[in-house]
Order: C-alpha cells, then structure tokens, then sequence
C-alpha cells in the first residue's frame, strides 16, 4: 500500500491522528520529529540551539528522502517541512499527502502547553502573533504541496480520522 504523508503547520493534529491511521489501516507509523531525536540522541530544541535550524532541515529533508521509499507507512512530517523546495518536490511526487489545516486559534489551543517543545515559538512573547506569521509564511507551501486538504477546526479526532480514512 502507498504511504500516507501529513503535512500542516504545529499543533494540527500530525501526529495524534497519524497514529490511530496506522491503526486502523495495519500500517507502520513514523513521527520524523521523534525519528530524528532518535538520530540525534537529542531533542529538536536542542538540535535548533546547538546545530541551528539549517542543520536540522538538512537531518529532515534525508530522512523524508529515504521514508518515501517506505510503504505501507503513515509519515507525520514536521511543520517545517514545506520550508524547503528540495522537500517540496520530493511530496508532490508521492500519491498521498494530506494537508492538516488548521487555523490560528486551533493551533494556539494545540500549542499552548507546549510551548517549549516549540523552538519556533518559544522566543516569542505574543504566541497568537507568532502562529500567525508563521502560518502566513508557510500557508501557500502546504497548499501546494498538498494533494489532499483536510480542515481539522472544530472537529474532534474522530471526525479528522474519518474524513481521512474517506481518501485512503
């Protein structure tokens, strides 16, 4: 079976919702954040802080590289994958990517609580302000890169699931 990839923005529900696909589907799950903390010996802040950003899109843009070559697997990518057009081509050549979209207020009530896991947020003082920025700067990258758009506010779990579980 071809791999489900999630794409979206921090907070939209990757990771929670790529795990009960796997589930239901009997297929193999990776969360490429935890996958490179593996690698790494070290957690993403650590990684942003010690070895910058560039460094860890460099970790990110291999590992997607060599998980596309998986199957029958469920990828939840980070939310910064769409920062690199290496990445980006690399998506738009796989069957399924879905795109979490999620708004300002749903990231923010996903987000809030852990904020230090968050190295692009964590220096900010106004978290709404940031997401914002940060998700105008990244919208039109998912869009494109997606070939399946999910709208994830106001929905539970389940109703994300199922929806997706529609396109599978």
């Amino acid at each position: 079976m071809k791999n489900v990839i999630l794409i979206g923005f921090m907070g939209s529900g990757k990771t929670t919702i790529g795990k009960i696909i796997a589930d239901k589907k009997n297929m193999k799950f990776i969360d490429m954040d935890l996958e490179i903390e593996k690698i790494e010996n070290k957690n993403i802040n650590q990684i942003f802080s010690e070895n910058g950003e560039k460094y860890f899109r460099e970790k990110e843009s291999n590992l997607l590289k060599e998980l596309c070559l998986m199957e029958n697997t469920v990828i939840s990518t980070g939310g910064g994958i769409i920062e690199s057009e290496f990445n980006i081509e690399i998506l738009k050549k796989q069957l399924c990517v879905i795109w979490l979209n999620a708004n300002e207020n749903t990231i923010e009530n996903n987000v809030k609580n852990e904020i230090d896991k968050r190295p692009k947020l964590k220096e900010d003082d106004n978290l709404k302000l940031s997401i914002k920025n940060l998700l105008n700067k990244r919208y039109d990258k998912y869009k494109e890169t997606a070939n399946i758009r999910v709208n994830v506010n106001n929905k539970n779990v389940d109703q994300v699931v199922s929806e997706i579980l529609v396109y599978i």
